[in-house]
């Protein structure tokens, strides 16, 4: 559904679930050539301004957000050469920093470093039933 958009909207609040993260929805859309509108959390913000393939609008009430919205698709919609660009550095991106067979080696090794580090749920208690019963052992009950 998405080819052909103009632009691909990214509107989360600022809430501290999305400040940790960059939307995937952001990276979907650079991955197919399309502009993003965002949001200013940190990783959208700093991902779609770094690389020139979108644009970001303002948290907060809901009319400016929708005039700015508004106002961007028109001006790509206006401006076809802006938009390709726009949306070819995305794919760029996308393609060099964000595609699977770009980024499996490193994935592979932080897993294999994963498994090789000693579980934090090792140091736990064991709350299963027979781990209950065994830690009540040499108690008095």
């Amino acid at each position: 559904m998405a080819e052909g958009a103009l632009a691909g909207l990214s509107l989360l609040h600022d809430v501290p679930n999305y400040r940790e993260s960059t939307p995937t929805k952001v990276i979907e859309y650079m991955a197919r050539g399309i502009p993003v509108v965002t949001t200013p959390l940190p990783g959208a913000a700093s991902l779609v301004g770094r690389v020139g393939c979108g644009t970001i609008v303002p948290f907060g009430e809901v009319g400016a957000v929708a005039d700015a919205v508004v106002q961007c698709v028109l001006h790509l919609r206006a401006d076809a050469e802006r938009r390709a660009a726009m949306g070819a550095r995305g794919y760029v991106e996308a393609l060099n920093h964000y595609h699977w067979p770009a980024v499996a080696g490193e994935f592979v090794t932080l897993l294999e470093r994963w498994a090789q580090a000693p579980s934090p749920v090792a140091a736990l208690p064991d709350r299963s039933p027979a781990g209950r019963l065994a830690n009540l052992s040499g108690q008095n009950v």
